[in-house]
């Protein structure tokens, strides 16, 4: 499970759009504290001088939410758009463009972090992002980034525990799309597994031996060896032909069984000092991994 420490929110006023007389946000997700990606629906009047919207590290995404006819210049080149609704730009970071619209515009715009896209380049590819150039793309048709962003839209009207832990699957499922698609890489196949380091291995195994009771979350790992999460688990698989998760609680198991063969804690206690979240949980994964409850593999130890 993707679980992230909250960062500070991402706010429309820092992505690139420029809110004016012509532009009215209809929905944002400012004040739903999203860290790493702003999503906000706008409409705008028709105006003939071209806007500059200004760089920014961030990608840019935005999808038409009915029929307009706009121009926007870009690195040089004017692209004069009449999309149907559907129809999406994809701005590279560090890209500043231009824009007019020659009729009324409902769009959709989503801004994800440049940190995302690191992580996520770095996941596929192996690759530092900074070696990637993603090719700017206007008035295209994509069913499967449609359905990516209006499962963001859709996330702006959801319960907020709900639609937290959905848009961050959400915003690297985004992220990785575009890379693939639009990342200037002749290489772009996921290279193999490879596995964690010695020194990697001899890190994360004393971290979660020195933290068994408690909590320990897939993210801090990642942390504490530099990787993003999904090159955690197919590293941690390449070295231990186990998931983290499974490494855990065969770690708990055994540190309860020595509790049970060496003491006479109550069985609660051995729970809560091995990292279970109760003694009905130790019970549940005890009895999977050793055949036993926690009970008879102590009577058939004394």
């Amino acid at each position: 499970m993707i679980r992230r420490r909250k960062g500070l929110p991402y706010r429309l006023d820092q992505a690139a759009l420029e809110i004016g007389p012509k532009t009215s946000v209809l929905r944002t997700s400012d004040g739903l504290g999203w860290p790493n990606i702003n999503v906000s629906v706008t409409v705008t009047s028709p105006y003939l001088d071209l806007l500059e919207h200004r760089a920014i590290p961030d990608l840019w995404v935005s999808m038409c939410q009915g029929a307009t006819e706009a121009t926007i210049v870009a690195d040089g080149r004017k692209y004069d758009l009449i999309c149907p609704s559907g129809r999406m730009c994809i701005i590279a970071p560090e890209l500043s463009v231009e824009t007019n619209r020659r009729s009324e515009g409902k769009v959709l715009h989503t801004f994800v972090k440049r940190a995302i896209i690191t992580e996520v380049a770095g996941e596929l590819f192996e690759r530092d992002a900074k070696s990637l150039e993603i090719v700017p793309d206007f008035g295209f048709e994509d069913p499967g980034l449609a359905s990516l962003l209006q499962s963001l839209h859709q996330s702006l009207l959801e319960p907020a525990g709900y639609a937290d832990l959905k848009v961050e699957y959400l915003v690297r499922a985004l992220a990785a799309h575009v890379l693939r698609k639009n990342a200037n890489l002749t290489d772009l196949e996921p290279s193999a597994d490879v596995p964690l380091t010695n020194r990697q291995i001899q890190l994360v195994t004393n971290y979660i031996r020195d933290n068994l009771p408690s909590k320990i979350l897939l993210n801090d790992l990642a942390a504490l060896l530099n990787l993003g999460q999904t090159s955690l688990m197919k590293r941690f698989r390449a070295s231990f032909r186990q998931t983290p998760h499974q490494y855990i609680m065969e770690l708990r198991v055994n540190r309860a069984r020595e509790l049970l063969e060496q003491s006479n804690l109550p069985i609660v206690e051995i729970a809560a000092l091995c990292g279970f979240a109760d003694q009905t949980h130790l019970g549940v994964v005890f009895r999977r991994l050793v055949g036993v409850t926690p009970s008879q593999y102590r009577r058939s130890k004394q």
